[in-house]
């Protein structure tokens, strides 16, 4: 069943989606990882680790952690992630005042981190899958079956690295994918060779899901399943047999 699946498609780092990107790496959570509170102004409240301050609200995304994300949708959450790089990915020349105030205080832990490269202490790392100019479909890297959720193009949401994300050229192309990484025969072709965990479950990691064989007829799969998760999204989930 395996061989006959893995024949019948193209593993999908060789379409036009390419090899999925791991979530973005901060290093130090305690530092970039935050609770929103209210905002006043350009300025918003944070809190992270038993500590308060306040920060520019232009420079908060909201966060999908892995252990978090949910089948089809992301759950609410007031976490934040403090995002201190331009739109193109480069870590900003020099920090707004508030952001450098609260960063400041763990300058030292993030002049350490194993990452780093740069002499901008507050940079982020593969930055990549956080890019929101096309539509991404983002999983969990650990669980008993895959569990995949769409970003829409202009969605600001950051995967951190406890999450994989795949850019797609369009809607309809991510609305397909999602429905297939839900799928139990998705789940079951990638039990096969995901590395094995204990209790059932399995890690879901870049290369596992790069091999995952997508339909050859990919404008037919669309055609089929997109739907799919257009209604999954709007809370009318899909039986597994369906």
């Amino acid at each position: 069943s395996f061989d006959l699946l893995t024949a019948a498609g193209v593993p999908l780092f060789t379409t036009a989606m390419g090899r999925p990107h791991l979530g973005v790496k901060t290093g130090c959570n305690d530092a970039f990882v935050v609770r929103a509170g209210g905002s006043h102004g350009d300025v918003t409240d944070i809190a992270a680790a038993g500590k308060r301050g306040e920060i520019e609200t232009h420079l908060l995304r909201p966060l999908v952690r892995g252990e978090t994300l949910t089948r089809w949708r992301l759950p609410p959450d007031d976490e934040r992630i403090i995002w201190t790089h331009d739109d193109a990915g480069t870590p900003f020349r020099a920090l707004p005042p508030n952001a450098h105030r609260w960063l400041a205080r763990s300058r030292r832990a993030l002049e350490r981190r194993s990452d780093s490269r740069s002499d901008r202490w507050w940079s982020l790392f593969r930055v990549e899958s956080a890019c929101a100019r096309s539509e991404r479909v983002i999983w969990a890297d650990f669980g008993r079956a895959p569990r995949a959720a769409v970003l829409e193009a202009g969605d600001p949401t950051v995967p951190l690295n406890t999450c994989y994300s795949v850019t797609c050229n369009c809607m309809t192309d991510a609305l397909a994918l999602a429905t297939i990484l839900n799928s139990r025969i998705a789940a079951a072709w990638l039990g096969a060779i995901a590395e094995p965990a204990r209790g059932g479950y399995h890690r879901y990691l870049g290369w596992t899901i790069a091999r995952l064989p997508l339909p050859s007829d990919w404008p037919r799969a669309v055609r089929l399943l997109a739907p799919v998760a257009e209604g999954a999204r709007s809370g009318d989930e899909p039986a597994d047999d369906d």
